[in-house]
């Protein structure tokens, strides 16, 4: 799957909140109006490696850089919908320490079944976790550009 950014900003999330923000208030989606995702360029295409499917809503899990995050699917437009036939889809259980701040996963092998994984990626920057990661982006572009010939 592929995603194009449309925006960077929390200000940009604010047609999408349930009730109007004030001030430096967070919303649905843990930004402020002033929050930035500077790791996100207005324009440019991301490679999707999985969904995260929060309490409030959905991010989808791509890379700039080197850097792995999980941004809201609001601040894209979806440019290529297919995704890998090895997807799996995996709700997070309650003795879980993402739940219930993650409901769902979708995404890679270990994404999914390895209870550790998000968390690894996300929060502790694991680097065997990270090489798992662009191990299957890798297998996972290859995969889609050969069903296209």
């Amino acid at each position: 799957m592929k995603v194009r950014c449309l925006y960077n900003t929390g200000k940009a999330l604010l047609d999408y909140e349930y009730e109007p923000l004030k001030g430096g208030k967070m919303g649905r989606f843990g930004t402020t109006i002033q929050s930035e995702y500077g790791e996100l360029d207005l324009g440019k295409e991301y490679f999707v490696m999985g969904v995260i499917v929060f309490q409030t809503y959905q991010a989808y899990l791509i890379d700039d850089n080197q850097f792995i995050s999980a941004c809201p699917c609001q601040l894209f437009e979806l440019i290529d919908d297919k995704v890998s036939s090895n997807w799996h889809f995996r709700p997070t259980e309650r003795q879980e320490e993402i739940y219930p701040f993650v409901q769902a996963i979708f995404g890679y092998y270990e994404l999914c079944f390895d209870k550790k994984a998000y968390e690894n990626l996300i929060v502790e920057k694991n680097e065997l976790d990270q090489r798992i990661y662009f191990k299957r982006k890798m297998e996972l572009q290859n995969e889609l550009d050969e069903n296209r010939c």
